[in-house]
């Protein structure tokens, strides 16, 4: 374990730090935006998104930022480039919006347990019901978890571990700006997911319940909201997209109603009669503009299928629901408690910038370092998901372990000509 202590300069008279968001995906670039619009302008923000197994696309970029800062601030860069700025240049808080194998190759390895931040800040983007242990753990050198509900607050504080992982702290996961767009016709939003439903029968029998709903209701559009084209990187990988089962069927067995789109959610949320998912955090969004929505339980209501945070919600319904536009209101209580508390209630900012000043006052912060084989091996593994092939080291590994066998195969060769001279 080291101990450090930051000498960080303090900006704008010592009130306030500076601020650095590191995104991966775009889900996660999506969530570091919304909270930057937390930060107090006399916090001094930068966002970087690093190279990684997942990064996201140009369009993908500019679908996540949705004209909430300028594009070309946001500046992409390589884990080393980043894992040296941090050395040599500490923020006053670090506020890692990156997966959990991400966070524990850039804190555990790349930086080798050196100082990163006073205060290191991450979280989930959206609902994260019930919280995990694998989740917990990924992120156990961080200070503090930003979740978006009491509810998950609640569950999350006993799973902390006895490590630098000691506070959890509320945003809102709504949106500032809920202006929403108008599609030309009335239209019924799918929100699809890339780890549920899990199965391909359950996939093809839900884009058949879509297809089913467009027939049956010419007047509407059947919108299926995609996150990227095909061939774009995501946080989770897709298993049979609706685009690929979509293409599988008959042209003729397409009604013309059923479409597919990209771009941010809200623009399709001002004429929508209806918002159907299996448990997308894009629900959220629906009820916040007002829009009945429905939770598809018939694969099941379980931690697997992400789902168990909509039990009392009241909007739990069938594909035979969906073709009969069966959509439903949250039932308040249940909002209250879940995604729709007080915006007074959030506190990862003031939080941050206390911790942030008791670190400067001298309290000592030890980051933990990988011990043993085990945890080496597990630090491989993450730093291949992490990365993927961005990951610069198992290329060099491959070339020396390429330039070995080859000198090997030389040797081996001129001992065999030596033999039958």
């Amino acid at each position: 374990m080291d101990s450090y202590a930051h000498p960080a300069a303090e900006p704008h008279g010592g009130g306030a730090p500076e601020i650095l968001f590191v995104a991966d995906s775009d889900s996660y670039l999506k969530w570091a935006i919304r909270r930057m619009e937390d930060v107090p302008p006399e916090w001094t923000a930068e966002l970087v998104v690093v190279r990684n197994a997942v990064t996201p696309s140009p369009e993908q970029q500019l679908a996540a930022i949705d004209g909430r800062l300028d594009p070309a601030a946001v500046n992409t860069v390589t884990i080393g480039q980043l894992a040296e700025r941090l050395r040599a240049r500490p923020p006053g808080v670090l506020f890692l919006a990156c997966r959990g194998p991400l966070i524990e190759t850039l804190l555990l390895d790349e930086l080798r347990g050196s100082s990163a931040a006073p205060v290191i800040v991450a979280g989930i983007p959206g609902i994260w019901m019930p919280p995990t242990e694998l989740g917990v753990d990924r992120r156990a050198a961080v200070d503090m978890m930003v979740v978006h509900s009491e509810h998950e607050r609640e569950l999350l504080r006993p799973m902390l571990p006895r490590r630098r992982l000691r506070h959890v702290a509320l945003a809102s996961l709504l949106a500032k700006d809920a202006s929403v767009g108008s599609t030309e016709r009335p239209c019924v939003l799918f929100a699809p997911q890339a780890l549920v439903p899990r199965t391909l029968r359950e996939r093809q029998d839900l884009l058949q319940a879509l297809i089913d709903t467009a027939v049956a209701h010419p007047a509407l559009d059947v919108v299926i909201k995609l996150r990227g084209t095909e061939g774009e990187a995501q946080t989770h990988q897709e298993f049979a997209s609706f685009p690929s089962l979509a293409w599988a069927l008959p042209a003729e067995s397409q009604p013309p109603n059923l479409r597919f789109a990209y771009g941010p959610l809200r623009q399709y949320l001002g004429n929508c009669r209806g918002f159907v998912t299996v448990s997308s955090t894009a629900v959220i969004e629906a009820m916040q503009a007002g829009v009945p929505s429905l939770c598809l339980d018939d694969f099941g209501v379980s931690e697997d299928q992400i789902n168990l945070v909509f039990a009392g919600s009241g909007l739990f319904g069938s594909l035979r629901g969906l073709r009969s536009l069966d959509f439903r209101h949250p039932d308040p209580v249940w909002k209250e408690s879940n995604y729709f508390h007080d915006a007074s209630a959030d506190d990862w900012v003031g939080r941050a910038h206390t911790l942030w000043r008791e670190r400067l006052a001298g309290a000592s912060v030890t980051v933990p370092g990988r011990r043993g084989v085990r945890e080496r091996v597990r630090g491989m593994r993450a730093r291949a998901i992490a990365l993927g092939p961005e990951d610069r080291m198992v290329r060099r590994v491959v070339w020396r372990a390429t330039q070995w066998v080859r000198r090997a195969w030389r040797r081996a060769e001129s001992w065999g000509k030596r033999a039958w001279r």
